[in-house]
């Protein structure tokens, strides 16, 4: 294992970094923490996106010495936040871009980005449109008529950049609500769909991690998804699954955000999951408010 390298081994090369850097006459058991950084982060590095994030905050839990756990946290974030960036963008979807305001994507990566973006706007239009479809949709009673509702608005702005089955069947008899697919890229983007009255917040935090996770994401070509949760108003609070408390539907997508992030490690393939909170109640029509009579 690489942090158990020999110190007889690494010492020179190791003060040689150190000297490189103006810095004599260190103890050795600092030229050998430097060697440590210098060597491992450059593998590390080879590693791809989350693989190697995931490495480094292990090491930064497990390693004997604190400032090489400190140095490891510090690299972890700088790792995650440049896999954030993404691809270079193609001339022609530059050009596509500058025609359409969006391009086609040629990516797993991009693929998810413009479904996340097509459920945003989708949630907008629910939330704040003046011809929202909320009130329809808030008569809807299950899960099926959601997904085919919510599959028809997608499909309707696909503009050619992606297609939408109705509920693939996988090779485990595993049916997600809607995948996303793009002829260029062989890698779809699950999404699954939950109406919130139906459903305990524990038992969501189970979906999200046998479901989404272990079940739709387990291929190797898929590494994010979508959870989306569609709240009707019939219920207002939830049960946190540690007891600390009970939430609004705007809490219950903060808990299940934060879930994801507790449980990411224990899902290396897995590069995102994205949860959308649609409240359908914004645009529930205000009660009117009995006139009162003037004082005597």
């Amino acid at each position: 294992m690489l942090l158990a390298s020999s110190k007889a081994t690494h010492s020179l090369q190791a003060k040689s970094a150190w000297e490189t850097r103006g810095l004599l006459d260190v103890p050795e058991k600092n030229i050998n923490r430097e060697h440590q950084r210098i060597v491992g982060g450059a593998l590390l590095r080879e590693l791809p996106g989350k693989d190697a994030y995931v490495a480094m905050m292990e090491i930064s839990r497990e390693h004997p010495d604190a400032e090489f756990r400190s140095w490891a946290v510090r690299h972890a974030k700088t790792m995650a936040t440049q896999a954030a960036n993404g691809e270079p963008w193609t001339v022609r979807q530059v050009r596509e871009f500058a025609d359409n305001l969006e391009r086609t994507p040629e990516t797993h990566r991009e693929l998810f980005d413009l479904a996340v973006m097509r459920f945003v706007d989708l949630k907008a239009d629910l939330e704040e449109g003046d011809a929202s479809d909320a009130a329809v949709l808030s008569r809807v009673n299950d899960e099926t008529e959601l997904r085919n509702y919510l599959g028809g608005r997608l499909r309707l702005s696909a503009q050619g950049r992606y297609s939408i089955p109705q509920e693939e069947e996988l090779a485990d008899a595993r049916r997600p609500d809607l995948r996303f697919h793009q002829p260029q890229v062989d890698a779809p983007v699950p999404a699954e769909l939950k109406l919130s009255h139906r459903w305990t917040l524990k038992e969501l935090f189970e979906r999200l991690e046998t479901q989404v996770c272990g079940g739709y994401l387990r291929d190797m070509r898929s590494t994010r998804g979508l959870l989306v949760i569609v709240h009707q108003g019939k219920q207002q609070r939830w049960d946190l699954p540690d007891g600390s408390g009970r939430v609004d539907f705007t809490g219950m997508i903060a808990a299940l955000e934060r879930h994801w992030l507790a449980i990411t490690d224990r899902f290396p393939d897995v590069e995102e999951v994205r949860v959308v909170g649609i409240d359908l109640t914004t645009r529930a029509p205000e009660k009117a408010v009995a006139p009162q009579a003037p004082a005597a």
